[in-house]
């Protein structure tokens, strides 16, 4: 059953994630790491106490991603490995969360059982190998991908369900012909949840509603989502996809996704009232953050912490960490601010700012101000909204693979969107001590933010963070070339065969040069052990051998040109050897060096005049003397030492030996390449 698990999710190709599993938590580190010292604290205790509510989290908040796996072994029905995790880090909820759940309630079940170690414990793993692997490989798509891959094939065993989630919902995804005014207002008003925006916004504000009432253990699960689709909507793949791209059907739009995630796409911020350039030469940038920058997908993440993509979406994670920090213990991080200093206030002001520079027209962004003042109205606005939505009815659940959320209208009040893309309000209908001080608002006379409303001081924040291609979707072309599929290879080869005939001299045929050609399906990188695996191949060649006995005669045929026809099954053996549950991690890595049993070949003679057929072999052993390389469409084919057992009809070239078959054991060093049709 597991070797079909992985068949059948192989055929259908990658899976459309936004991040790499150990990226998503790459970022979920970084976002909990900008947060000030006494504000990580709080998120501390927030883990703390959902432990004590049964939920088994590291006692850890900020652990690391290279810093997961024990040294204690991990043995379970589904995988086996001599390093493994006893929990489930804080920062890992988001990369669980819709990749292996799609609703709270699932994932507090993957967190509760073994299911979520043996997921985190092959994450550490593979997160590992491709740390080693960073300073020797280039950053080439073959190499990236192939960490990705080896990944998903632990995956596929631990998660049956892992694939089918990818491939059944749009959630993970902009909805990048609209609009972000639009795609919420449609959520809002509808329930459509079928885009990453609408996700994030109902799973923000269920997380900060929970918090804020005390159900700590169910606010980190849904915060856990709100992490993972605010991740997904940085991703390059998953801000081109248009109703129309959708039309074409799964294969052309994974093939956009992956093209995308790899090349990288130049984006800005949605709400941005100025194109990029215009926004880049007049940048008011506190934070140091260009206005424009270029993004990946899955994979293909900055591996340094400064990289633009990280540090882009690691600030909008910060600012959801923020959020929820204040919407559990909203006391505690007033007194905080309080008592930082002016420079720490001012920055920590841009995180809760609901109307940023990029958001204000140039002719208002004079009368912007930051100041220590100004971020203690932000915080206390925040506190007040976070007040409303605690007291407002229970926001419902929502489940990933569905288009809209049962039994509601909308995701959230249609009034706090409204809100959220309208800020300015009358200065009777604000707080008085929320009221911004003449000239500090680009709102205008007798008009203030609408601070300490549920849209202002809790969704604006986060929408202005948002990202948007720079040029529209519609106008961007690219496929991405996949690595599995049919191709043609062309081999060469130096053998040597014995025969051992019944009563007659031994036969050598050696050394013999061949070159051969063919078709096979290859799996490109969806094995850990070995690049551009094949499933099956059909080779047809010739070769040329030196014909000489044990005695050093050559009889009449000093040399044999062979007819070779060759049918191979490479990857069975690794799979039912390597691939079984429960599944040995680092087994998957060390798969394919040497495998047995790996197909049939046969061979006619054409140097007399019609061609005779002379024997046939087969494959006991192939010996990989190379992991494989190249990048699509050529590969190079790992170079083998193969080892053959047959038998063969002495008479084909000796008349006299007619009727008695025998052994032959043969050599070859093969190597090649390959090219994807």
């Amino acid at each position: 059953m597991s070797v079909g698990i992985l068949a059948s999710a192989m055929a259908r190709g990658p899976d459309a994630r936004a991040w790499y599993f150990p990226e998503h938590v790459v970022l979920a580190h970084d976002g909990v790491t900008g947060l000030p010292r006494e504000i990580r604290d709080v998120l501390q205790d927030v883990v703390n106490r959902a432990r004590g509510e049964a939920l088994p989290l590291c006692a850890r908040m900020d652990l690391p991603l290279e810093d997961f796996a024990q040294k204690t072994p991990i043995a379970t029905p589904m995988i086996r490995w001599k390093m493994g995790v006893d929990c489930v880090p804080y920062t890992a909820i988001p990369a669980l969360a819709g990749d292996h759940a799609s609703s709270a309630d699932e994932l507090r079940r993957v967190v509760t059982t073994s299911k979520g170690l043996e997921i985190v414990s092959a994450v550490a793993y593979e997160w590992s190998k491709f740390e080693e692997a960073l300073a020797r490989l280039p950053n080439a798509s073959l190499e990236r991908m192939s960490f990705v891959h080896s990944l998903d094939v632990d995956l596929y065993f631990i998660d049956p369900g892992y694939e089918v989630r990818a491939q059944t919902t749009q959630a993970h995804f902009a909805d990048a012909g609209r609009g972000i005014e639009d795609a919420a207002r449609i959520a809002a008003a509808t329930g459509k949840a079928d885009n990453a925006l609408a996700q994030f916004l109902a799973h923000h504000l269920r997380s900060l509603q929970l918090g804020s009432r005390g159900d700590v253990a169910d606010a980190v699960l849904e915060h856990g989502f709100a992490m993972h689709f605010l991740q997904d909507a940085f991703a390059a793949g998953h801000l081109v996809m248009t109703d129309d791209t959708w039309r074409r059907g799964n294969g052309p739009t994974r093939r956009r996704h992956d093209f995308f995630n790899a090349k990288g796409l130049g984006i800005g911020r949605a709400m941005s009232v100025e194109p990029c350039p215009a926004l880049a030469a007049g940048s008011l940038e506190l934070s140091g953050l260009a206005p424009c920058w270029v993004t990946s997908g899955d994979g293909y993440l900055g591996t340094s912490p400064d990289a633009s993509d990280r540090l882009h979406a690691a600030r909008a994670a910060t600012k959801a960490e923020l959020a929820f920090a204040l919407a559990v213990e909203p006391d505690r991080i007033l007194a905080a601010v309080e008592a930082f200093g002016e420079r720490e206030q001012i920055a920590l002001g841009q995180l809760v700012e609901p109307d940023p520079w990029w958001t204000v027209p140039a002719g208002e962004r004079r009368e912007l101000g930051a100041s220590a003042a100004r971020t203690l109205r932000l915080i206390r606005g925040a506190i007040a909204a976070v007040a409303r939505l605690r007291d407002r009815p229970p926001i419902p659940q929502i489940e990933v693979g569905s288009t809209t959320t049962a039994g509601v209208s909308g995701l959230f009040d249609p009034s706090d969107v409204a809100d959220a893309f309208d800020v300015c309000k009358p200065v009777g209908e604000v707080d008085p001590s929320l009221v911004d001080a003449p000239g500090a608002t680009p709102c205008g006379p007798n008009r203030s933010l609408g601070l300490g409303t549920i849209g202002v001081s809790l969704m604006r924040p986060m929408l202005a963070e948002w990202p948007s291609s720079q040029v529209p979707p519609s106008l961007l072309f690219g496929e991405s070339k996949q690595d599995f599929g049919w191709a043609v290879q062309l081999l060469a080869s130096a053998n040597a065969s014995i025969l051992f005939p019944p009563g007659a001299p031994v036969e050598l045929f050696a050394p013999a040069i061949g070159v051969s050609a063919g078709l096979s399906y290859r799996w490109g990188t969806y094995l850990p052990g070995r690049l551009n695996r094949s499933i099956g191949e059909l080779n047809v060649g010739i070769s040329e051998a030196l014909q000489y006995n044990e005695y050093g005669r050559s009889g009449g045929n000093p040399h044999v040109t062979f007819l070779d026809q060759e049918l191979r099954w490479p990857i069975v053996w690794e799979l039912l050897t390597s691939y079984k549950l429960p599944l040995d991690i680092a087994r998957g890595h060390e798969a394919g060096a040497i495998l047995l049993l790996n197909g049939v070949r046969v061979h006619e003679i054409v140097t007399n005049p019609t061609p005779v057929f002379w024997g046939i072999e087969v494959e006991v052993a192939a010996i990989a003397l190379s992991r494989g390389q190249g990048a699509y469409p050529l590969y190079a084919a790992s170079p083998e030492l193969r080892l053959y057992l047959g038998a063969a009809n002495p008479a084909a070239l000796q008349p006299a030996d007619r009727g008695k078959w025998g052994p032959t054991l043969g050599l070859e060093f093969t190597g090649g390449y390959a090219t994807f049709l």
